[in-house]
């Protein structure tokens, strides 16, 4: 999933069922009758649970269909309402009528369903003491979730290296065959740059990688197939050609060269 595209999904949830609330709490304006305000109750209490459904049934409809995208979207949906939701409360609040201050002031009037008497539900005020730190602990709580490199490292399964099949030994030169292969020469890194290690694939590294990647928009079935075919660091992908990249990871070749052109430009020039 595209982080824009993931954003966006959590901003728009929470405003559909804060939006939603607003029609419901304008009927209410001016109205003394109570048999119409029991119906404008029933209304609010059938919209809180749709309110719910809304929210969850996302969540289903991705687990069932993309599970493999299960756990970074439950990131964005849950970074997304922490974040949004204030503003949303609070554009909801002054379009009904009030004004947006009245929530720090003084709280939310029968914001929350609770138990009544006969089995009925009652509406339960929410004191500004308890919302206003909630409201920022939301806030702080959205900007940490909605990091890239936090729904890089939590939003998936760590993809591991295929293992590769052990390599037979090969006759000497020369020698007959089923015979003992010559001890292996130095590596040539090894006589060129004496002391110089290639760089050692971590978890850091996979994650530095999927960030870069998730970044350059490039789409997940991709990023896994460059996983699986045992990139596991930003070097990785700089040094080996457009050519091989294409060859190991299955893609096609103007895909290889965008993406392999795209990582290089980001790495030397921060992306100008």
């Amino acid at each position: 999933m595209r982080y824009g595209q993931g954003v966006f999904i959590g901003a728009l949830l929470p405003g559909i069922i804060f939006i939603g609330s607003i029609f419901i709490k304008i009927a209410g304006h001016g109205v003394t009758d109570p048999l119409v305000l029991e119906s404008i109750w029933s209304m609010y209490i059938l919209w809180f649970f749709l309110s719910l459904c809304i929210a969850i049934f996302p969540v289903i409809i991705v687990y069932s269909s993309r599970r493999e995208t299960f756990r970074e979207f439950i990131i964005f949906e849950a970074g997304g309402f922490a974040l949004f939701s204030p503003f949303w409360l609070f554009l909801a609040t002054d379009l009904s009528g009030d004004s947006w201050t009245d929530i720090i002031f003084y709280g939310i009037e029968n914001g929350l369903l609770a138990p009544g008497p006969g089995g009925t539900l009652i509406g339960m005020d929410i004191s500004n003491i308890f919302m206003v730190p909630l409201l920022i602990a939301m806030v702080i709580t959205g900007i940490v979730m909605l990091r890239p490199s936090f729904i890089a490292e939590h939003g998936g399964a760590p993809v591991r290296k295929p293992s590769r099949p052990a390599k037979p030994d090969e006759p000497a030169p020369g020698g007959p065959p089923g015979g003992v292969a010559a001890p292996a020469t130095e590596d040539p890194l090894e006589q060129e740059l004496p002391g110089v290690k290639p760089p050692a694939a971590d978890e850091t590294s996979k994650v530095e990688l999927r960030s870069l990647l998730m970044e350059l928009g490039i789409p997940d079935p991709t990023i896994t197939a460059i996983f699986n075919a045992g990139y596991a660091n930003v070097t990785d992908i700089v040094a080996t050609s457009a050519e091989q990249l294409a060859l190991t990871t299955g893609l096609d070749k103007a895909t290889a060269e965008n993406l392999h052109m795209a990582v290089q430009k980001k790495v030397w020039f921060g992306g100008i």
